[in-house]
């Protein structure tokens, strides 16, 4: 009679082991969350919606204000200040993007190579990145200063000029002198974008493109630069941003002078809403470009992704 008992000597097989199923636990989830939601909902999601909701509105400092509906916006589009702010916001934020772009590359490909003492002049060249934008519009105010200041005494001493140039106060020159200030402060980020970029590209592509006859300028063009798409796009989108929402610069330098002329779309909004006291007005300034300005960064994001695909 057959029997179930094991041999001597065996054991039996183990029963097979159930997979036991891992609910998710999405209570513990949001419990870790809700902290980083707090805090996003109260200094981002309110701060936006209230700006927002008083662009709609007559609101001034320490008033509540009523709802207008769109007269804030009717008015600013009907105003030449907003026009020329508007496009000073353009010509500046294209301006100097561009040109720290073209820049950020040659220096990076010059500060890649190999050179004595190279960490010491790559920490020179990224110094100006970790300057506070305060100090360094200060420190250019007084560079830019139209009696004592360092650029105007170079100017008269070297002969370039004989009479001196008023570099904040007259209209054809002080946007200019702004976007300098702007490109000695934010060329340092494109630069360190892109070294570590070119660091990161298998060295074994530009020695292949190199074998088949590839020169220095063509393996720049057709290798390492569509390496590099991803990179750039970032770096010009958060570049955009951030030339486009700057404040300190123009303030300081020019504040919006001479008559209005330099008014970039922030300190347009600021001279509405605190020296004007038209929190309304001020609101609607920033909220009639978001969605030009989020539709341009799309696009410009989507174009340079889809170059680096290909």
């Amino acid at each position: 009679m057959a029997t179930n008992q094991a041999p001597v000597g065996f054991s039996s097989p183990p029963p097979p082991l159930r997979k036991r199923r891992h609910k998710p636990d999405w209570l513990t989830a949001y419990m870790f969350l809700a902290p980083a939601a707090a805090i996003f909902a109260g200094f981002v999601v309110y701060p936006l919606f209230d700006g927002v909701s008083t662009a709609f509105t007559n609101r001034a400092v320490a008033q509540s204000g009523v709802f207008v509906g769109l007269q804030n916006f009717t008015h600013l589009f009907s105003d030449p200040q907003f026009r020329v702010a508007a496009w000073n916001s353009l010509l500046l934020t294209l301006g100097t993007v561009i040109l720290k772009l073209v820049l950020g590359l040659t220096f990076a490909v010059l500060l890649s190579q190999p050179m004595p003492m190279r960490g010491v002049i790559r920490a020179l060249a990224f110094l100006p990145w970790a300057v506070p934008g305060m100090i360094a519009s200060l420190s250019f105010k007084w560079i830019f200063d139209e009696q004592s200041g360092v650029l105007q005494y170079l100017v008269l001493q070297l002969g370039l000029s004989d009479q001196p140039v008023y570099w904040l106060s007259d209209p054809s020159v002080a946007l200019f002198a702004v976007a300098i200030a702007m490109v000695w402060q934010g060329l340092p980020f494109f630069t360190m974008m892109f070294v570590a970029a070119l660091a990161s590209i298998p060295s074994d592509l530009n020695e292949a493109a190199a074998i088949d006859g590839a020169g220095v300028v063509r393996r720049f063009f057709s290798v390492t630069l569509p390496q590099m798409y991803g990179v750039i796009a970032v770096t010009v989108m958060l570049s955009t941003i951030w030339t486009f929402n700057s404040f300190e610069m123009v303030f300081v330098l020019t504040g919006g002078g001479p008559a209005g002329r330099t008014h970039i779309m922030p300190t347009l909004a600021y001279d509405y809403a605190i020296a004007q006291s038209q929190l309304g007005l001020g609101s609607a300034v920033i909220v009639s470009v978001i969605p030009v300005f989020v539709i341009l960064i799309f696009l410009l994001t989507k174009r340079m992704l889809n170059r680096g695909t290909e």
